[in-house]
């Protein structure tokens, strides 16, 4: 037979919400203590899946006032890499300012370069030009002078003919 001291009975008597007499304890069954140990088994494990879950999270809610402080600093950090971003911003659009700038005078120059090069084309041309037409005037005035004598003669030789004819 099953007997039990009277620490074990104090245990299973407070288990079971301090309601049993060491008395009436004795008096159950194997079976009924058997249940009874079961019942308060699975309240045990209960207990303890409760107490590893608010361990836990007492342990989430210790990391995050410790990561309070890393939070702060992370704020800080990402500040700093704002302001770096902000200076590189401000540095790029100087750079472009810069080289717009460059590009502008360059662009003066090109076209100052271009301006004096056509304007010297031009006149080279219209020297050409001017030498061209002067030597077509000279020799169109040669031509013309040359026609001009055919002509005088061919009239002298007209007038000779009909000369020659009324004799």
């Amino acid at each position: 037979m099953f007997t039990f001291t009277s620490r074990v009975c104090g245990q299973i008597f407070s288990l079971c919400g301090g309601n049993m007499t060491d008395k009436e304890l004795r008096k159950l069954t194997r079976g009924e203590l058997l249940e009874m140990l079961i019942v308060q088994t699975e309240r045990n494990e209960t207990l303890n899946t409760e107490l590893e879950e608010a361990k836990r999270q007492l342990k989430d809610r210790k990391i995050i006032c410790a990561n309070a402080g890393s939070l702060a600093e992370a704020s800080l950090q990402i500040n700093g890499v704002f302001k770096a971003a902000e200076q590189s911003a401000s540095q790029y659009l100087e750079n472009l300012e810069r080289m717009s700038a460059e590009c502008d005078k360059e662009k003066a120059y090109i076209l100052d370069s271009a301006r004096k090069e056509a304007d010297k084309i031009k006149a080279e041309a219209e020297k050409y030009s001017e030498d061209v037409r002067k030597e077509a005037d000279e020799y169109w005035n040669c031509i013309y002078e040359k026609a001009q004598a055919v002509l005088r003669e061919q009239n002298e030789l007209k007038r000779l003919a009909f000369s020659i004819e009324r004799k």
